[in-house]
C-alpha cells in the first residue's frame, strides 16, 4: 500500500497526502473524500490490518494448515518463528504502527484490539492442548505464558529483525533456546518420591 510505504519511508509526521497519492497513482482529493485527512487514512489502514497482513504475508496463509506438534518445545519454537516471519513480512506496516502507538491513544487502541490481543487466543489455544495432554503443569497460568510468548515474539520479530537487524541465525538460535526454557518452566513438577 502506498500510504504504508510513504509513512514508513518518511515517518508519519513528514509524510503528506500528495506523496501518498502520487505513489498510489491516484487523485489526492480521493484521500480527503474517503478518509478525511492523513490521520483518517492511517486509522483506516490500521483497522484493516488483518487484510494487510494477509496480503503481505505468506505465513499467515499457513496458519490454518500449521503443523500439529506433539512436542511442547517444538510448538513454542514454531509459534514464535511464525510470528517473527509475520513481523518481518509486514515490516513497513509495523514501523508505522509502532511509531504512532506512543503518540496517539487511538492508534494504540486499534493496534491492541486488532493485532496484539488477536495473538493471545492463538497462543493460549495451543498451550491448552498441551495442558490437557498433561505436558503443562495444571497450575500454569496459560494467559500469562501467552503474554510472555507474544511479547517475546514482538521483541525478536520486530525489534530484533527490523530495528536492530539481528542476523536471522541469531534470531532462530534465540527462539530455540527460549522455547527450551519455556518448556522447562511449563512442564509439570516431578512427583515427589514417597519416603520409606
Amino acid at each position: 500500500m502506498a500510504a504504508i510505504q510513504v509513512f514508513a519511508k518518511k515517518g508519519y509526521d513528514a509524510a503528506n497526502t500528495k506523496d501518498i497519492a502520487k505513489l498510489a497513482n491516484a487523485n489526492e482529493a480521493l484521500i480527503f473524500r474517503y478518509f478525511g485527512n492523513k490521520k483518517g487514512l492511517l486509522e483506516a489502514i490500521l483497522t484493516r490490518s488483518e487484510d494487510i497482513k494477509r496480503d503481505n504475508s505468506l505465513s499467515s496463509r499457513s496458519y490454518k494448515n500449521s503443523k500439529n506438534y506433539q512436542d511442547l518445545e517444538a510448538s513454542i519454537q514454531y509459534s514464535i518463528s511464525r510470528k517473527c516471519k509475520d513481523f518481518k513480512d509486514a515490516e513497513d506496516f509495523m514501523k508505522v504502527a509502532v511509531s504512532r502507538i506512543i503518540l496517539d491513544p487511538e492508534v494504540s487502541r486499534i493496534i491492541q484490539k486488532k493485532i496484539y490481543t488477536k495473538a493471545l487466543p492463538e497462543f493460549i489455544a495451543e498451550l491448552e492442548k498441551f495442558k490437557k495432554a498433561g505436558k503443562i503443569d495444571p497450575k500454569a497460568n496459560l494467559k500469562s505464558a501467552a503474554y510472555a510468548i507474544s511479547s517475546l515474539a514482538f521483541a525478536l520479530g520486530f525489534m530484533g529483525q527490523c530495528v536492530y537487524k539481528i542476523p536471522p541465525s541469531e534470531i532462530q538460535a534465540t527462539i530455540k533456546e527460549v522455547a527450551r526454557i519455556f518448556r522447562k518452566g511449563l512442564e509439570p513438577e516431578p512427583a515427589k518420591k514417597k519416603s520409606k
